[in-house]
């Protein structure tokens, strides 16, 4: 029979069930109305349009967060009530993560098809899914093979805690960000007399019932050649935006300083908060899918999926070092640079990927715009395989520690009553499910 929970642990646990159960009800609602909404436009057009498409998707979307956070609650009773499981691993799932991406290669084939067709408002969602989620099974697999895995209730709490909390909050923090900047940049631009003008101008034919929507475009478009501006973007998309999200995207392993974290779990917590962060955003982005441009974005955002396991695992796992022992200060450091870096160059190339249809400059008629671009998309390129050497360089490394992590572990687990009352290996916001169990010390646990 396993033992109960430390205090704190059960505190952690009625926490997270709240926020998981919350979130989960929430995204089920969510995507009820949703499907209402979507069925109600479907039969008033007479031609499946874009918005019903569009409210299917996000109601899969809802519907998929909500199920996701379904075993973190009932983990989190369980750990309520003192049974803990301890998971082990299984070298299977890399080879069916392995088979899913080679069935996410054919299904991209089918995408545009089924993107077009009549049917895809009932098509489309659930191929969203499926192409959202393999790619970001395999790397987490990926990333985990040969290592010792945490318990069921430490996989889904992280889970369901970063879909359900994380977002939201470094969602409000980016607003945050992007008020102020509207506020100085508004300040910015009142200084100048030709703005003070076109804004006059601009109010004027406002109130104009014929007013041309495209005049804000051009407004727009000669706003973004100031050099300013320009800049101003750039610090924003690849500053301060990767500052806050690779601070906050580890935010319940966060939680869990002062535990007894190994660098191994560290990292294996880091990637399932960065997969849960790229769900959100990947799923969103696709969302938005049935006018025929879906296929480009997914492919990119396979790049972004994978950008965001890295960076929060690496961050995570230098947290743990940290928390584990405080001579690696330089490393926690390090780590969040490195994320950091690789993050706003990642987000300062997709861009500039981009830079000549945002400044209206066409690319076949400036030779500088060609070449910006074209070297924006060699460095994100770069940047998939870098990210992806990175994943296995530390899989490889924490698998050489293994053995050791392996043989504290077990010793912890034989002696859970010497420990102090700082619980221990990955609980904090999550369960406490290190535990004995009818498996013994040589169940191979971390």
């Amino acid at each position: 029979m396993a033992s109960r929970p430390s205090a704190p642990a059960i505190w952690r646990s009625w926490l997270l069930l709240v926020i998981s159960a919350s979130g989960g009800l929430f995204a089920i609602v969510g995507a009820g109305l949703l499907i209402v909404a979507g069925t109600i436009s479907l039969l008033r057009a007479a031609v499946h349009g874009l918005q019903s498409i569009t409210l299917f998707n996000l109601a899969w979307v809802m519907l998929l967060v909500g199920f996701l956070c379904i075993p973190a609650v009932v983990y989190s009773l369980l750990s309520i009530r003192g049974k803990n499981f301890i998971s082990r691993p299984n070298p299977k799932t890399f080879l069916f993560a392995s088979a899913g991406l080679l069935i996410w290669g054919l299904l991209v084939l089918l995408f545009k098809p089924v993107e077009t067709s009549p049917l895809a408002w009932l098509l489309l969602p659930p191929l969203v899914l499926l192409v959202t989620v393999l790619p970001l099974w395999w790397y987490i697999e990926t990333g985990r093979r040969g290592l010792t895995l945490s318990s069921p209730a430490q996989t889904w709490g992280v889970i369901g805690f970063s879909l359900v909390f994380t977002l939201p909050v470094i969602l409000t923090l980016e607003l945050l960000v992007l008020g102020l900047v509207l506020i100085f940049g508004g300040i910015y631009l009142s200084s100048s007399p030709d703005f003070a003008g076109q804004l006059a101008i601009l109010q004027r034919m406002v109130s104009d019932p014929n007013f041309d929507p495209q005049i804000l475009t051009d407004m727009f478009s000669g706003l973004l050649q100031r050099p300013g501006v320009i800049l101003a973007l750039l610090a924003v998309v690849s500053g301060i935006v990767p500052l806050l999200e690779e601070m906050f995207k580890p935010l319940a392993v966060w939680l869990l300083a002062g535990d007894k974290l190994t660098p191994a779990q560290g990292f294996l917590a880091g990637m399932l908060s960065g997969a849960s962060f790229a769900l959100w955003e990947n799923l969103t982005a696709l969302s938005a899918s049935g006018d025929g441009s879906g296929t480009l974005i997914l492919v990119a955002r396979v790049g972004t999926g994978l950008l965001h396991i890295v960076t929060a695992g690496m961050v995570s796992w230098g947290m743990a070092s940290f928390w584990q022992s405080r001579r690696y200060l330089g490393r926690m450091i390090g780590a969040y640079v490195l994320a950091v870096m690789l993050h706003g160059l990642w987000n300062a190339s997709g861009v500039l990927t981009g830079i000549g249809p945002l400044l209206q400059i066409p690319v076949d008629t400036s030779p500088i715009t060609q070449t910006v671009e074209s070297g924006a998309v060699v460095v994100l390129i770069a940047l998939v395989f870098v990210n992806l050497g990175l994943l296995l360089y530390f899989n490889a490394r924490l698998r050489r520690t293994q053995t050791a992590e392996g043989i504290d572990s077990a010793r912890f687990v034989s002696n859970p009553l010497q420990t102090d009352s700082s619980p221990s290996d990955f609980s904090g916001v999550l369960p406490e499910d290190i535990a004995p169990s009818s498996a013994g010390p040589d169940s191979g646990d971390e």
